[in-house]
C-alpha cells in the first residue's frame, strides 16, 4: 500500500461498535440507533450478557464494555425499493434532495398509521427480535383508497415499529431503561422519519452533526486511543 514501515496499526471494531463510539453512546446503559441500509439498536454495558430474542452481546470498542445489539436486516434498502417502484419517474427527473422532499411532503400529508395500512420491513428475512431467513415483507389492509403516499408512510412506520419491538425486548430481557436514543446513518438526515421514530418509540431522538460519518469517527477514535492521543474512550 506504500505506507511507511513506521505506520502504527491498531485493532479496531465492527460497524455497530464504531457507531456507538461515534454517537458518544458509550456510557453504561446508553443506547444508539443506526438507520442506513439496515438498522439496529445498540446498548452499551459493562455486563456480560447472554443472547436473548436474537439480540447479541458483543465486545465493545472500549475493552471495559460490551454492547448488546438487535439488528433489523432491511431498512434504508427498503426505501430504495420504494423509490424504484413508486417514484421512478420522479427519480429520473428530480435531484435527490427534491425527491426526498417530495416523499416527505406526501408522508406528512398522510395520517399517522397510514389509514390502517401496515407494511412489515422483512424484505431479507430478519435478525432481531426473531431470527429468520424465510420471512418476507407483507402489506396488510391494502384497499383501493390507499395511494403510494400510504405505502411510503407504512414503509417508514414498519421499520420504526420493528425498532420499537427490539427496544421493548432489550428493556424486558436485560432490564435496560433509556429515554434517549442517539441516531446515526443516512436515514437520520430525514427529519420526518426521525420524528416518526420518536413518536413510535415514545423517546427523545438525538441526531449527530455528521450522520453518515459517525462510524468513521468511532474508528478514528479507536486509533487515537491506541496512539495515546486520547486517554480512553470516555475522555
Amino acid at each position: 500500500m506504500g505506507l511507511s514501515v513506521n505506520t502504527s496499526v491498531y485493532g479496531s471494531c465492527d460497524d455497530t461498535q464504531s457507531a456507538a463510539v461515534g454517537t458518544t453512546a458509550i456510557g453504561e446503559g446508553e443506547a444508539h440507533i443506526y438507520v442506513g441500509t439496515s438498522a439496529w439498536v445498540g446498548v452499551t454495558t459493562s455486563k456480560n450478557l447472554k443472547f436473548k430474542n436474537a439480540a447479541v452481546c458483543l465486545q465493545s470498542a472500549d475493552p471495559s464494555k460490551n454492547i448488546v445489539v438487535g439488528i433489523t436486516e432491511s431498512a434504508g434498502i427498503n426505501t430504495q425499493w420504494l423509490i424504484d417502484t413508486y417514484y421512478s419517474t420522479e427519480k429520473n427527473n428530480l435531484s435527490e434532495q427534491d425527491l426526498f422532499l417530495l416523499i416527505e411532503a406526501e408522508i406528512n400529508a398522510t395520517n399517522a398509521g397510514a389509514d390502517y395500512l401496515i407494511m412489515t420491513p422483512w424484505f431479507l428475512g430478519e435478525r432481531c427480535p426473531i431470527s429468520t431467513t424465510t420471512t418476507r415483507s407483507t402489506l396488510f389492509n391494502l384497499t383501493h383508497q390507499h395511494t403510494r403516499a400510504h405505502i411510503a408512510r407504512a414503509n417508514f412506520e414498519g421499520i420504526a415499529y420493528n425498532l420499537r419491538w427490539t427496544i421493548n425486548n432489550l428493556e424486558k430481557d436485560y432490564g435496560f431503561k433509556f429515554d434517549t436514543l442517539k441516531i446515526t446513518g443516512g436515514g437520520s438526515k430525514n427529519k420526518s422519519w426521525m420524528q416518526l421514530i420518536a413518536d413510535v418509540t415514545n423517546r427523545k431522538i438525538i441526531t449527530t452533526s455528521q450522520p453518515v460519518n459517525a462510524g468513521a469517527f468511532g474508528a478514528a477514535m479507536c486509533a487515537m486511543v491506541g496512539a495515546g492521543a486520547l486517554k480512553d474512550f470516555p475522555n
